[in-house]
């Protein structure tokens, strides 16, 4: 497929999506590097009816993951910390011994995940900070490991908010100036930094996240809504979440990871490549972007091998308003950016931005799509091909 046609067939797409109410937000697709595809639409804030453009900034949930564990690569390049070190090298009073560095970046560590707790127990008109997490989760419930290191894959948000405290304590600096003056700064990512939304009210070019009721056509602030209510008292946290960026600035971030400006090619390979777990379990523990594919974790990625499209490093991020992609193909210089400030009143609704990146992969990969339907209208029919 030539590259026009790839941009008529983008265009076909997204012409379908917007129609059927199923995308509100900013897309950039590029290949060898550059962007070949932008698509910017809908609304960023209802009450003042403001249009995204391309300055509008999402938050982008776990992809926040990414730039954490980059910093904890920078500080081992830095001699200042091994990967492999115990982490009460740093963190002495926590009740866990033998967990290392490594475990709390592939998420291997056991350590369970603090936002259920907090869902249940927290008082939801105070925001949390890490030192809460730390404090009344860990120190005083000191919940028991659900496995031991290195044992058994989970996905912990409890690991990244410790290296979010590794980091201050070895850098000695915050975590937000640490990513700005090492990450953000050298790779002109002006619009992107740690934000706690419900603490820093006067903000430019943040867009809201709204829940969408797509059968009455309504459209709510999480906040107002209890099961999403953690975006409110969760806002302080750093290290998992909270990240806010642009299209634009991922893409930099994209093509910065393929340069030596932030860490030797040898630490990215160390990066890089799938966590190892004690029977030698190397692939098909962890959620790839492939539902049928054998997925593993390296530092802050997800990992895949694809037969057509390679090496693939992918995370997403969910939080109550927003759904966010960042998809790397690294054997041919090929991404996906999408970020979505649009959230579904039916949950299983949500399977619909999944979708939507299969889709647009395919157009780059040359192959053939389907337009995606929400799962509450899909029967058992095959879903809508695309001339």
């Amino acid at each position: 497929m030539t590259k026009d046609k790839k941009i008529e067939t983008f265009d076909e797409l997204f012409r379908y999506l917007i129609d059927e109410q199923m995308f509100n937000g900013s897309v950039i697709v590029s290949e060898n590097g550059s962007p070949i595809y932008t698509k910017v639409s809908g609304v960023g804030q209802r009450g003042e009816s403001s249009q995204l453009n391309n300055q509008s900034s999402f938050d982008t949930a776990s992809i926040s993951k990414t730039f954490t564990s980059m910093a904890i690569m920078m500080l081992k390049e830095q001699q200042k910390l091994r990967v492999d070190d115990a982490i009460e090298k740093y963190l002495a009073d926590l009740p866990y011994k033998g967990i290392t560095i490594r475990n709390l970046l592939t998420h291997t560590s056991g350590i369970p995940d603090y936002i259920e707790w907090f869902e249940e127990y927290w008082d939801r008109n105070k925001i949390a900070t890490n030192q809460d997490i730390i404090e009344l989760f860990l120190k005083g419930e000191k919940p028991e490991l659900l496995s031991k290191p290195n044992e058994k894959w989970h996905y912990s948000n409890t690991g990244y908010i410790l290296l979010a405290e590794l980091i201050e304590k070895v850098s000695g600096l915050s975590y937000e100036e640490y990513l700005q003056r090492n990450i953000f700064d050298p790779l002109g990512m002006e619009s992107t930094r740690p934000l706690s939304r419900r603490m820093e009210k006067e903000i430019n070019s943040i867009v809201d996240g709204y829940i969408y009721d797509r059968i009455n056509h309504k459209y709510f602030i999480p906040d107002t809504i209890d099961e999403h209510s953690y975006v409110y008292f969760l806002d302080g946290v750093r290290g998992d979440g909270v990240i806010n960026t642009t299209a634009e600035d991922l893409v930099k971030w994209d093509q910065g990871l393929y340069s030596d400006e932030l860490v030797s090619e040898e630490t990215k390979m160390e990066a890089f490549k799938s966590a190892e777990l004690n029977d030698d379990t190397k692939l098909g523990y962890g959620a790839g972007l492939h539902p049928d594919a054998e997925a593993g974790y390296g530092f802050g990625w997800s990992i895949e091998e694809n037969e057509t499209s390679g090496k693939i490093l992918a995370h997403g991020g969910y939080c109550a308003g927003f759904h966010s992609f960042i998809i790397r193909y690294v054997d041919s210089n090929k991404s996906i950016i999408y970020l979505s400030n649009i959230d579904y009143l039916d949950f299983n609704e949500n399977k619909i931005h999944h979708d939507i990146v299969l889709e647009l992969e395919n157009i780059l990969f040359d192959r053939e799509i389907r337009l995606p339907i929400f799962p509450s209208l899909t029967n058992s029919t095959e879903e809508i091909k695309m001339n």
